[in-house]
């Protein structure tokens, strides 16, 4: 596999969501620009924290599923319109290929970050978020770790599954989830204060660890799934 395989099948998937496209540079600035509004507007009318937090929140769940939705369209765009064997046409290997999808998932994250990192900034500005700036940037990190977690493992199987197949399994995912966190907090002891004392101690690098390895293994799955399935 060659690096620069992996960056042209990269520079390929931006082109044809049309990524740096001038609607989809628009869209993202305006993201900042309401927050830079809000931000002004909270400070004229001495709206408490809590307002700013919560409107720190919208953006952030926002840019969680836009960012692995925007890496996934092109997916979804070859199995819709059949398109997937136009693969076997194109002189890149099929693991760079992979592995250019799996940078583009990247870049991806990266962008939606940025613009979560920039309307926290706005959001911080003037001390109306009781976190103050650093905990302006927690948003920033929870929402990468969060979408290339996810993003990568759906784009790993869906080299293997359709991609309403693959929603069904995320919802039953996410409810799974929510039953989990319902039963645990039925438990007789304080589980919550438990698991926040070590999350403070390891945070960081349990979630380095996390993304890295979910990441690598969901990109050496979907090129198994992938060298497997015919074009």
């Amino acid at each position: 596999m060659r690096w620069s395989s992996v960056v042209r099948q990269c520079r390929l998937d931006c082109v044809r969501v049309d990524l740096f496209g001038l609607s989809n540079m628009l869209f993202m600035l305006l993201l900042p620009v309401l927050s830079c509004v809000a931000a002004l507007v909270l400070t004229v009318t001495g709206a408490p924290g809590q307002v700013a937090v919560s409107v720190s929140g919208g953006v952030s769940g926002m840019a969680a599923v836009m960012s692995w939705m925007s890496a996934l369209r092109v997916n979804v765009a070859e199995e819709s319109s059949g398109h997937r064997a136009m693969n076997g046409m194109i002189p890149i290997a099929r693991t760079s290929q992979v592995a250019g999808r799996f940078l583009f998932l990247l870049v991806t994250c990266a962008m939606w970050t940025v613009d979560v990192m920039a309307c926290s900034v706005f959001l911080a500005f003037g001390d109306m978020m009781d976190s103050g700036w650093a905990g302006a940037m927690i948003p920033s990190a929870v929402i990468f770790a969060f979408s290339l977690i996810v993003g990568s493992i759906l784009m790993a199987f869906s080299y293997r599954f359709t991609f309403r197949a693959m929603m069904r399994i995320f919802v039953v995912v996410i409810v799974g989830l929510y039953a989990l966190v319902a039963l645990l907090s039925r438990l007789p002891f304080d589980w919550q204060g438990l698991l926040q004392g070590v999350a403070d101690f390891m945070s960081a690098l349990i979630a380095v660890v996390l993304c890295v390895g979910v990441y690598c293994i969901s990109a050496a799955l979907a090129i198994r799934f992938y060298r497997a399935k015919e074009l």
